[in-house]
């Protein structure tokens, strides 16, 4: 986050908060909140793709050699992104470590950490598009070499 803008969404959550450091707080709390709910669905996606995985993997890989190798990286890059949505998003940190007597040198340390987790939650999603997309051009080829019934 930019210094102006960082110094400017601290000023307007001060303002919007009537310099209650407590409303404040709970302010970004919530928007840590929203990241951490957005991981959990990302994580589920991911979880859908290797029980399906699972169940048809086989049959996919069997496909061609082209399909084989979708699924594979594409399963392997939907892990990537659990691994960088766990490691980066849920990774634990207490807000209440944050907390000092500055309102706004403690704003400035709690947009940091929600910055920083939204950017992880960025590239985590990145990586499930590419890896999902993948995945879903190996399903296709699949459709594609079944002969009609």
């Amino acid at each position: 986050m930019g210094d102006a803008r960082a110094e400017d969404e601290i000023r307007r959550i001060i303002a919007f908060a009537n310099g209650d450091k407590a409303r404040a707080f709970d302010m970004v709390e919530k928007q840590l909140s929203v990241l951490a709910l957005r991981t959990q669905v990302l994580l589920s996606l991911c979880g859908i793709v290797v029980t399906v995985t699972g169940f048809s993997g086989r049959t996919i890989a069997q496909t061609s050699e082209w399909a084989r190798g979708l699924i594979a990286v594409g399963i392997v890059v939907v892990l990537v992104s659990a691994a960088i949505a766990i490691g980066g998003v849920l990774r634990l940190r207490w807000l209440t470590q944050e907390l000092g007597d500055d309102l706004q040198a403690t704003l400035v340390r709690m947009l940091s950490l929600r910055d920083s987790k939204a950017r992880y939650l960025g590239v985590a999603l990145a990586a499930f598009v590419v890896g999902f997309s993948l995945y879903v051009a190996s399903i296709a080829l699949m459709l594609v070499a079944t002969p009609p019934l």
